[in-house]
């Protein structure tokens, strides 16, 4: 497992709207890999081996992240500030930030800042309007020769690894996804000659532009949705109707609109590999890239299989080494036995 490129994607900012630049990270890593490269004025871009074959595997994962943007600069020098996509601001209460400057080519500079918590404060009901970004400046005119209305805001970088082969960082949601579709695309291109499109879909966190685009830009046999899923070992207030453990296997998705060929497909693969699997029932939506997936070109064959996540939507999600592994072996095996013969419409004999 190739971890120096986890840890660059998850160190590299790309708040939704602003992917440029580990979108231009990610080509220059896979670009001994790719056999060609399709892009598109969104920042979508797809990776593509053995292009030729009438098989055509797409993956798919998210490679933006949540987090804040600049709306407002007060007198005193502070930055109010909006979501972008669906942040808890508790938090962020307390937190060592970055202000993220991005320019039209792909580069970005940090300007370090805080976002104050009052000693006296309670912050159990605050909102995003509550929040105070402070970069040591005392007047409007000051903290406008450091960044300006629109700039974006993200946790400083805190990427560790933990005991049991656990991994923490901010944006793993959905970085991890992103780095197993890159480390499957590298295994199967000596494996089989099934193509495989891995689509860094962008917008997810907020408008899901990416996947909208991503099926016009492949029109693939069937696809699958790599994303994040809660974990439940971990107990809180918050009540979850599936049990998920880190590190207990892959979550594949029992959905109406779920291929079933797909995941019986899946399960062999995990059967013969004895590969755990969870499962998560997500009838109507599953709030992925997966619920607009599916509707595209008059429906595409397609399955959302999700990485066991704690502390979703924080500075310190937490996820198993071992379940990215589990998922790249899944994958890699699931692909190479596809051929021209596999049927995903059960109604045909």
């Amino acid at each position: 497992m190739n971890k120096k490129l986890l840890f660059k994607l998850l160190q590299t900012p790309s708040i939704s709207g602003n992917e440029l630049a580990i979108q231009k990270m990610l080509i220059e890593e896979l670009k001994d890999i790719d056999d060609t490269i399709i892009t598109h004025h969104s920042y979508n871009t797809v990776h593509v081996v053995n292009k030729e074959s009438k098989i055509k595997v797409m993956l798919l994962a998210h490679i933006d992240e949540i987090g804040l943007v600049i709306e407002k600069i007060e007198d005193n020098g502070i930055c109010k500030l909006t979501n972008v996509g669906a942040i808890k601001p508790q938090m962020y209460m307390g937190q060592h930030v970055w202000v993220v400057k991005f320019d039209s080519n792909g580069q970005y500079t940090y300007i370090p800042g805080v976002i104050g918590y009052p000693a006296n404060y309670n912050c159990a009901n605050i909102s995003v309007n509550d929040l105070n970004l402070d970069l040591g400046c005392h007047s409007r005119e000051e903290t406008l020769k450091l960044v300006q209305i629109g700039d974006m805001v993200i946790h400083q970088d805190n990427v560790q690894e933990l005991a049991n082969h656990l991994l923490t960082s901010r944006a793993l949601d959905d970085k991890i996804g992103v780095f197993i579709c890159a480390e499957v695309l590298k295994r199967v291109k000596t494996k089989t000659t099934n193509g495989v499109y891995f689509v860094a879909t962008v917008g997810e966190e907020t408008t899901g532009r990416g996947a909208y685009f991503a099926s016009d830009m492949v029109n693939p046999t069937c696809a699958i949705v790599l994303d994040v899923g809660s974990s439940t070992d971990v107990k809180y207030k918050e009540k979850f109707t599936h049990e998920v453990s880190l590190g207990g296997g892959p979550i594949l998705t029992i959905a109406s609109n779920a291929n079933q060929k797909l995941v019986e497909l899946l399960k062999e693969s995990a059967k013969r590999l004895n590969i755990p699997l969870q499962y998560a029932v997500e009838i109507a939506k599953t709030y992925t890239d997966f619920d607009t997936i599916y509707k595209k070109n008059k429906g595409i064959p397609s399955e959302l299989i999700s990485i066991p996540l704690r502390y979703m939507h924080s500075a310190t999600e937490v996820c198993s080494l071992d379940d990215i592994q589990y998922i790249i072996e899944l994958l890699v095996d699931f692909i190479i036995n596809l051929d021209e013969h596999t049927n995903f419409n059960l109604l045909e004999v």
